[in-house]
């Protein structure tokens, strides 16, 4: 595989589409949060719907997924510099990590929140300068057909068709 393409899967309300994703070394993340495009481009696509999730419904050379109608992506390539890069994105700053459930359209995601320094989650979200969060340690469960599931070292949530985050922690008051 090319060092500036990733195997990437992104979850729409409806489809699973995964293809390969001219990188130039970035973490998904950032060109996710990239306000100057509102697309991703892809090539070599296969579109799954949620309801038979092993059945490819199309194949595709290009693609162009808008971003907005993204609500969550996963990296799938096996190269180090991918796992590098998502695994690394909080180790810049200190964080308290946080267990979350985070619900979307048709899906409910668990895993850990990274909130930087000491702020608190509410904090944290208005803080937060991307449109696009990442959870580590993430399992995605399709709630129509919860054998249905998919896990990821680290999956970038489209904060914009989050429901609801629940943790633990303590509000601040």
């Amino acid at each position: 595989m090319d060092d500036d393409h990733d195997v990437v899967e992104f979850f729409t309300h409806q489809h699973r589409i995964t293809g390969r994703l001219r990188t130039g070394g970035q973490r998904l993340t950032d060109l996710l949060n990239d306000d100057l495009t509102s697309t991703m481009e892809l090539s070599k696509v296969e579109v799954r719907r949620h309801l038979s999730p092993n059945k490819v419904v199309a194949t595709h050379v290009s693609a162009l997924l808008e971003k907005q109608g993204i609500l969550f992506a996963i990296t799938l390539s096996t190269g180090e510099g991918a796992r590098a890069a998502e695994r690394s994105f909080y180790r810049h700053v200190d964080t308290t990590e946080w267990d979350v459930l985070v619900t979307l359209p048709s899906f409910e995601l668990t895993g850990k929140f990274h909130i930087r320094g000491t702020s608190d989650l509410k904090t944290m979200l208005l803080a937060w300068t991307g449109q696009f969060i990442p959870i580590t340690k993430a399992k995605a469960v399709f709630t129509l057909f919860p054998d249905v599931s998919f896990s990821s070292d680290v999956m970038i949530v489209n904060r914009s068709h989050i429901e609801i985050i629940c943790t633990d922690a303590k509000p601040s008051l």
